[in-house]
C-alpha cells in the first residue's frame, strides 16, 4: 500500500486539477445525485483532491481552525478522503471533537469511482467531512514554499 506521503505528494496542484474537472461539467451534478441517493448529503461533500505542498514521510496535513480556545477533548480524524480505486483514502486532517461520521459503503465508493472513471478522472474528486471543510466565505492561499496553506477572508480574499 502506498504511503501517506507518496498519496498525498502525487496530488496535483489546485490549478490543474480546477481546470480538468471544470472541462468535464457533468461530473459535478453526477456526484451531487449519489450523495443524496445514498443519503450522505449532508455529511459529505465534494473535494477536489490537491495538495498544497509536499510533505514527508512522517508528516500529515492538518487543517486548523480559525483562533485559538480551550476544548477539554478531541481526536485528530480525518477530514478529506482520496476516492479511487473503490477505497476511501484520507489524506487531510482535523482536530474535531465531532465524532466520525459513517464510512461510506464499498457499493458507494464503487459507483462513486464508476463517475470519475467514465470521464477519465479517478481520484481527482473525493469526499469532504462536512463540518471540517473550509468556510464557504474563505480562499484557501497556498505557499509551497512555506509549507502553509492560509485561508483568507472577505477583501482579502480577492
Amino acid at each position: 500500500m502506498e504511503s501517506l506521503q507518496d498519496i498525498y505528494n502525487s496530488l496535483g496542484d489546485i490549478y490543474e486539477v480546477s481546470e480538468i474537472i471544470a472541462s468535464r461539467p457533468n461530473i459535478l451534478p453526477a456526484l451531487a445525485n449519489l450523495l443524496v441517493k445514498v443519503m450522505l448529503d449532508k455529511v459529505y461533500d465534494i473535494r477536489l483532491n490537491h495538495k498544497h505542498f509536499d510533505i514527508a514521510g512522517s508528516e500529515q496535513v492538518l487543517l486548523a481552525a480559525e483562533g485559538i480556545y480551550p476544548i477539554s477533548h478531541g481526536a485528530l480524524r480525518p477530514s478529506d478522503l482520496l476516492v479511487k480505486d473503490g477505497a476511501a483514502i484520507p489524506y487531510e486532517f482535523t482536530y474535531t471533537t465531532n465524532n466520525p461520521p459513517p464510512e461510506p459503503s464499498s457499493e458507494f465508493l464503487e459507483s462513486w469511482c464508476s463517475i470519475l472513471r467514465a470521464e477519465g478522472v479517478e481520484g481527482l474528486l473525493g469526499l469532504s467531512i462536512r463540518g471540517n471543510s473550509v468556510p464557504a466565505i474563505a480562499h484557501e492561499v497556498s505557499d509551497p514554499e512555506n509549507r502553509v496553506n492560509r485561508l483568507v477572508f472577505g477583501d482579502d480574499a480577492a
